[in-house]
């Protein structure tokens, strides 16, 4: 087992008769940089701050390196949690900010300094080590924040939504900057994010989370390609959701439209099934071609979003699709809202589901 594996077992929390995290159980391999993704009130931060001890545990465990952390407090507990304001303190400046917990531990003020230092260098701060948090900006704060709980050499870094407060372009920097950090040092980071996109480019491992349960964790590609349930298609974006009758030829859309499958898929007690399709996975035309399905798709709007070109449109029974065409593509071949056109995927794109979940609106 590597240094800085943490493991939940069974954990629920319960605030009154309100349940905020449901019976998960979850392990992160030591040394990974893991990401709690969802949507507000899915239970994710409440779950970070039960790893960091800020939270109590009505039910299950924690254990840190297989070791039985659940009631004890965060100093005990070999991590260091990251606030998403950052909480540095106004009165003191970058380098007594970042020492604060040595000084509280009776380290010398030369040691404590001298440490300090060495941790603003690691997030290149050193040249702002005299300045106060309202001389810094976001991006700055946050590094000096960062700094901070890097001091005491926690095995687990504990993130809670670092990067909301920053503008997009600054944002971006600051990711591949935490992704650096974390595998220069090798310690475990788990952050807390409602952004698809941030989890993607940050994770060893994503878990998915809505209404207290986790509903898929996985790496970002297999999330990506291989959503397990209509709820983590739907949030991840991206994907259409299609749902009808499972029968001996296929998935059956309405009378007249049956989808044909490669995989086997589970239905529920109704005999209805999913599968979701990448909306870059459909072939779209102005003309019929070989695979493609047999009565035209009318198309109600055209969005061009530079790289690529989205595209939605429904079938006279009903279906609904959003296509994501490359730019290229479309100038060739463009459509237009009122047009008709025809779509085609392969059967070895349709991705199979899980039975019941929640799935948010559709693209």
């Amino acid at each position: 087992m590597k240094k800085g594996s943490v493991e939940l077992v069974g954990v629920v929390k319960r605030y009154g008769e309100s349940t905020a995290v449901r019976n998960i159980d979850l392990h992160i391999e030591g040394g990974s940089y893991c990401c709690l993704l969802g949507p507000s009130g899915c239970g994710k931060s409440t779950t970070l701050r039960m790893i960091a001890g800020h939270e109590s545990v009505t039910e299950g465990d924690i254990l840190m390196n297989n070791r039985n952390v659940t009631t004890l407090p965060p100093r005990k507990r070999g991590t260091a949690l990251m606030f998403q304001n950052y909480a540095l303190f106004p009165h003191l400046n970058s380098l007594d900010n970042v020492a604060f917990s040595l000084k509280i531990a009776g380290i010398s003020k030369q040691e404590r300094h001298v440490r300090a230092l060495e941790m603003l260098k690691l997030v290149n701060m050193e040249s702002f080590f005299e300045a106060f948090p309202e001389q810094l900006s976001g991006g700055q704060q946050q590094r000096v924040a960062l700094a901070r709980a890097l001091i005491n050499q926690p095995e687990v870094i504990l993130l809670d939504e670092p990067l909301s407060a920053l503008d997009p372009f600054l944002r971006t920097r600051m990711r591949a900057e935490l992704k650096n950090i974390q595998q220069q040092l090798g310690i475990t980071f788990i952050h807390v994010t409602h952004s698809q996109e941030e989890a993607f480019a940050l994770a060893d491992q994503v878990v998915v989370m809505n209404n207290g349960f986790i509903e898929q964790v996985d790496d970002p590609i297999a999330i990506f390609s291989r959503p397990s349930t209509g709820f983590v298609a739907s949030f991840i974006g991206g994907h259409n959701i299609i749902e009808g009758t499972l029968t001996d030829s296929g998935l059956s859309i309405g009378e007249q439209r049956v989808i044909a499958l490669d995989t086997p898929l589970k239905s529920d007690s109704d005999n209805r099934a999913r599968v979701s399709l990448r909306c870059d996975r459909i072939q779209i035309s102005p003309e019929p071609f070989d695979t493609a399905q047999p009565d035209p798709l009318h198309v109600e709007s055209v969005e061009y979003q530079g790289s690529y070109v989205h595209l939605r449109g429904q079938f006279s029974d009903g279906l609904g699709l959003s296509v994501f065409q490359s730019d290229a593509d479309y100038l060739a071949s463009p459509l237009l809202a009122g047009d008709r056109a025809f779509v085609g995927w392969r059967h070895t794109d349709l991705n199979p589901l899980r039975p019941g979940g929640d799935a948010l609106s559709g693209l």
